[in-house]
């Protein structure tokens, strides 16, 4: 077995500038992540009870021009409003957002109700 010795000097230096090097990019990384959703909130589900809550941005960030919030767990997605291609969308229809977890919420509108399908359950408007 052999063993270096080394000379340290100035590795005091190095450490700080790594360290701040470190703090710079987990604060950008920090600025990058979606704020939470401020827009319509929905309630529900089976037996996990979840609240979701979209919201559609104003400036897109790409392709993610909306956010989806799901029991405070905000993740970037993308509308898609003609989310069925060629065939007849279901009654009261009004988006798909895809999340970039790749979740699908179906939003729904229709006689005053509004409510968002994700997985097996729907959601009701509860805000």
């Amino acid at each position: 077995m052999t063993y270096g010795i080394f000379d340290l000097k100035g590795s005091g230096r190095a450490v700080k500038s790594l360290r701040a090097s470190c703090a710079t990019s987990t604060q950008s990384a920090a600025a990058s992540t979606p704020e939470a959703a401020e827009g319509v909130v929905y309630c529900g589900g089976g037996a996990v009870q979840r609240v979701i809550e979209y919201a559609i941005l104003s400036q897109p960030d790409g392709q993610w021009d909306a956010i989806v919030s799901v029991n405070g767990e905000t993740n970037r997605a993308m509308t898609a409003y003609s989310y069925f291609g060629n065939a007849q969308p279901p009654a009261g229809f009004v988006v798909a957002l895809l999340g970039e977890d790749r979740a699908e919420y179906l939003v729904f509108e229709q006689d005053g109700r509004n409510w968002l399908e994700f997985g097996d359950y729907s959601y009701e408007q509860c805000n």
